[in-house]
Formats: structure tokens, sequence, C-alpha cells
């Protein structure tokens, strides 16, 4: 039988090692002294040196503008925005991978986002966020309210209710409608899912968390595409997610329920307007804190 598309992406899934036993006691205990087991349980001590943002933009037809996302990119490479300055103190990398905005994805209620190729392609894509072997990865998304849509569907999708639990009621009508023309294609296969109704930006995100597992290098998440990517790969099995911790509790309402059905109780909550990597920036100095902490002994 030919090989598919998504074959590899199973395989290592199917392939990953169990959590260190250390991991299972970072769950509990003071905030700071979490954070720093949970650094030592992945990495063998307290202690981060490389973090890098891996920040995805993608495009999503007759929602986002290129024009408005590109001037984004071009204020971050600019160093004019406020993940710039983060990253920038923090001594953190920042990479924005754009992921085709002229190109953007379909419309989801009209037919898929892409092909089972395109997105198991831009999941590989997403894994060369660990080219530069960090010791923690900050994932998320930037650009338009197209990210959030897909990624409300996708949590729709999963864990069902009504498509206004998962969005704002001018957006439900799109969701439900996206959600329903999927089902038949997808059924409840969380890959078919991704690629019927999540964004490129979705798919690498996937892809970055993977690796990362697989590099067992732990990851912080802080906007709704990257906890719809964690629920793509938490379905497929709770394995692949287990190295994650959430960052900031985010701003809409349904990225919160989302990581209540995930298990991920946020570390801070900074009621941010934006989803736009500081609520991980935030995250990272409190974790350097706390190796800091560790690393000198101070109860």
């Amino acid at each position: 039988m030919p090989s598919q598309p998504f074959d590899d992406i199973r395989s290592l899934i199917h392939d990953l090692p169990p959590a260190p036993a250390a991991a299972q006691a970072s769950a509990a205990g003071p905030v700071l002294a979490r954070m720093a087991d949970w650094i030592a349980a992945w990495r063998g001590g307290a202690q981060v040196n490389r973090p890098i943002f891996a920040l995805y933009v993608g495009g999503h037809a007759g929602v986002d503008q290129a024009g408005t996302s590109r001037q984004l990119m071009e204020r971050i490479a600019a160093g004019d925005a406020d993940i710039s300055r983060a990253a920038q103190h923090l001594g953190a990398g920042l990479d924005v991978y754009e992921l085709a905005i002229d190109r953007p994805v379909p419309d989801l209620t009209a037919s898929a986002a892409m092909s089972e190729r395109e997105c198991a392609a831009t999941m590989a894509f997403g894994m060369e966020a660990l080219a530069k072997q960090p010791d923690l990865l900050c994932v998320g998304a930037l650009g338009g309210e197209g990210r959030l849509i897909a990624a409300a569907a996708l949590a729709h999708a999963r864990f069902g209710g009504a498509a206004a639990d998962w969005t704002p009621v001018a957006q439900a009508g799109r969701v439900a409608a996206a959600v329903e023309r999927a089902r038949t294609e997808a059924g409840d296969d969380p890959l078919q899912q991704l690629r019927q109704l999540g964004g490129r930006e979705t798919a690498a995100a996937c892809g970055a968390i993977l690796a990362a597992r697989t590099q067992a290098v732990p990851v912080l998440l802080g906007d709704y595409p990257g906890l719809a990517a964690a629920a793509v790969l938490g379905a497929l099995d709770a394995l692949a997610i287990d190295h994650c911790r959430l960052a900031c509790a985010p701003a809409a309402p349904g990225a919160r329920r989302l990581a209540d059905a995930l298990g991920l109780v946020p570390w801070l909550d900074l009621d941010l307007e934006a989803d736009d990597g500081t609520g991980c920036a935030a995250a990272l100095s409190l974790i350097r804190l706390a190796c800091a902490i560790t690393a000198h002994g101070a109860p």
C-alpha cells in the first residue's frame, strides 16, 4: 500500500518515548518551583540559555489582508513591536515564519484549508523551528482574524458544544458551517480535521510542538492557534503535548475554554488584549527567575 502524506507524522507520534519521571512532579507546588522543575525535568537541569519564539503567520481568504500581516512582520523585523522588544530584553531568539500569506487558505465554509500533502509539508516546515537547538520553545501565531476562526473551528470539532462556545457570536455561524462541512471527510481523525479546518499557522505550530517533544524541548503556548495545535496532537496521543505549558491566560474566551479542556492552567493572567507572544515573554522572564533561584539554592 503506498504511503500517505500523514504516515510520517503518525509514526513520529506512535514512537514517542514516555515523559521523564520527574516531569510528573513538576505539576505540583508553588509556581516558581513548578517552573524550575518543569525545565529541569525535560532538560536535565534548571536553566534556560537558548529560548526561541517561533511565530507563524498564515492567511485566510475572505478574512485576512496580506498587507496587514506583512506590515506586522516588517514592524517586528524593525524591532518596533512589543514582541521584538520583549525578545531583545530577554536575549531570546525571535523567528517569524511567513506561510504564503499572498496565497491564503480557502474559506473554511467552502472547502478544505489544505490538501493532505500540503498540511503534512507545512507541519514538516514547522519542525524547522528546532534547527537552532532551543532549550525552550515559545510557539504561537500572528495575523488577522482568520487564525482565530480556524482555531475555534478545530476546538469545536474536537470538543463539541455550540460554535458560540468557541468564538464570538459574530463568527459563530461561519465556524459552525465550516465544522459541519468538514465532518464527512474528516470524521474524528485529528489530522484530517487539521487539514480541513486549520490554517497553515496551526499546522506549522503542530509540527514545531511535535518536533520539540521528540527532542525533549519544553514548549510554552500563549495563544489560540497554539492551543488548537496542541488539541490536535493531544487527540492523537496525550504524550505528544505533555511537555507543553500555558504561559498566560489567552485573550479569547474560546481559547480559555480550550485550555480548560486540555487541562492546561495558565501560569499568568495579565489581561492581555492581544495574543502576540508577549504573554510567553512574561512567563519566560519568570521561568528564568525560577531557574536562577533554584541554581543558587534559595528556598
